[in-house]
């Protein structure tokens, strides 16, 4: 015997609420980890970056007629994450420590030399933490995230020339830290 499809088989989504939290749950697992590293480069904090995240999620899924009228989901998703993430900055008045993870992945992205590893996680984590948070977040964005410049800018908002000057500082900085030529 071979099924038939009822109606509701035919037609999965039944309200706008279910197709809200597909979409939602969707976005979230495609999403998640960037903006977790991006707002980890900027509060120092994984208990932060997690509810910056978290904070984000939560209002889009109170407001998603909102997103409705969004065109470039991933900047639109970046620039709430920083806009959270700057709100708990300035709640909390006191710097904190980098999260390892992020010297890792940038030293890896740096040095392709596994023998040089180690070394390069202690020059970066002295050196990044010396970077304003700026110059942190544009070097997230490009190195780990793999944004363009033009993305950068529409995230942060900031011009494109800003964000190039901070990637190009921050870039100098590391360098001269590690006395190695990285990224090119």
């Amino acid at each position: 015997m071979i099924p038939t499809a009822s109606p509701a088989a035919a037609n999965p989504v039944h309200n706008p609420n279910e197709a809200v939290e597909i979409w939602l749950r969707s976005t979230y697992d495609k999403y998640n980890s960037s903006l977790f590293r991006y707002a980890l480069a900027l509060t120092g904090s994984v208990d932060d970056a997690q509810d910056a995240v978290g904070d984000v999620f939560a209002r889009i899924a109170s407001e998603w007629r909102r997103m409705l009228e969004v065109r470039n989901v991933q900047a639109y998703l970046f620039k709430a994450t920083r806009n959270s993430a700057y709100s708990m900055l300035r709640k909390r008045r006191r710097s904190q420590a980098l999260h390892d993870a992020i010297c890792v992945d940038l030293a890896a992205a740096c040095v392709p030399h596994a023998k040089q590893l180690s070394a390069t996680i202690i020059s970066i984590r002295d050196t990044f933490s010396l970077l304003s948070t700026e110059q942190r977040e544009v070097l997230v964005l490009k190195i780990l995230n793999q944004l363009t410049f033009r993305e950068i800018a529409e995230a942060t908002g900031v011009s494109i020339n800003t964000v190039s000057a901070r990637y190009r500082y921050g870039i100098d900085k590391l360098r001269h830290a590690l006395g190695v030529e990285i990224l090119g």
